[in-house]
């Protein structure tokens, strides 16, 4: 068909509605896909972002878990199989920001929702008892033996849980600040440290731990002093960024002060626009940070029912978010 005879086209009205829509380029998103990660708070953060979307937005809300590279790759995609990580620290994940944000645009931030730091802590028993007050503390005979649970020698140092990035940097900061030979460090899911600090405390044991704040532990425990954050001393190579990141790596400072940011596919501009201006109001602030994770790892309550009280119950903060 000639291009000049197409006024003389007739379609029934349902077909030219079609034909513009899909013309449009304006591709409405049938589901939004939320990348989550294993620590309290986001098991809430990611069920309050679920409700909100599909209560006002009329998109279905999947899950999927896995790790920032696994995330920044769909996202990176635009075909769906990411939309949306609602909490990516900076600096820790900056070279994944840096490609698929800064250089290539496929990513999105919103403005700043909260500001984070990681540390190690230990209790107050374990301060008092063993003098162990700064980072270099670590390397106390006394401290090593003390946290020594199965006899082996070494001590045993939580660094965080599988595949987090600050799990990675602690391990280069352990071998930095000289002591990872005296200890086993291990990566297990945080809800176990959580029930093994609670022990500690009950029983007067020793115990250190990564840490991070906000999170409810931060409050209830002794933070290890360590020097101020020295830039000449922070030299991170991401994980996903090379396969020999841990000798490539130097960290014998503390960790920089982070700030959250909510990432998104850049093709939820086009798709879903209302669900992209919804995340760029969002601002969750330290307290509510340290109140979802306190009503997950203090009060054991049940994500998904604990989301929908919390809406329920914060209507102001809801309808800013909503734009109301």
């Amino acid at each position: 068909m000639r291009l000049n005879n197409f006024h003389k086209l007739r379609l029934p009205s349902a077909c030219l509605l079609l034909v513009l829509t899909l013309g449009s380029g304006n591709a409405v998103a049938e589901k939004i896909v939320i990348g989550t990660m294993n620590w309290a708070y986001m098991d809430v953060m990611s069920n309050v972002f679920k409700f909100l979307i599909e209560d006002n937005y009329g998109v279905d809300v999947e899950f999927v878990p896995g790790k920032h590279a696994m995330f920044f790759k769909g996202m990176d995609a635009g075909t769906g199989e990411v939309d949306i990580f609602s909490d990516l620290w900076l600096p820790n994940n900056q070279a994944m920001a840096d490609e698929y944000v800064t250089n290539k645009g496929t990513v999105k931030l919103t403005q700043v929702t909260f500001n984070s730091r990681d540390a190690m802590c230990t209790t107050k028993y374990t301060k008092e008892t063993y003098g162990l007050n700064t980072i270099y503390d670590l390397a106390k005979p006394e401290v090593v033996q003390a946290t020594d649970t199965d006899g082996d020698g070494r001590g045993e140092l939580w660094m965080g849980a599988s595949g987090w990035t600050s799990a990675a940097y602690m391990k280069v900061r352990a071998r930095d600040y000289g002591f990872s030979d005296l200890y086993e460090l291990q990566e297990y899911e945080e809800a176990l440290i959580v029930k093994q600090i609670d022990t500690a405390v009950k029983q007067n044991k020793a115990l250190a731990f990564a840490c991070y704040a906000p999170h409810h532990v931060f409050g209830l425990h002794e933070i290890i002093e360590e020097p101020e954050h020295d830039p000449e001393k922070w030299k991170p190579v991401h994980p996903s960024t090379s396969t020999d990141w841990y000798n490539e790596s130097y960290l014998a400072t503390s960790f920089p002060i982070s700030s959250s940011y909510i990432a998104y596919s850049s093709r939820l501009e086009t798709a879903t626009p209302e669900v992209v201006k919804f995340l760029h109001r969002i601002v969750f602030g330290t307290d509510l940070i340290n109140e979802w994770s306190a009503a997950i790892d203090i009060d054991k309550r049940d994500a998904v029912d604990y989301s929908k009280e919390w809406i329920a119950a914060n209507e102001a903060t809801v309808n800013t978010w909503l734009g109301r």
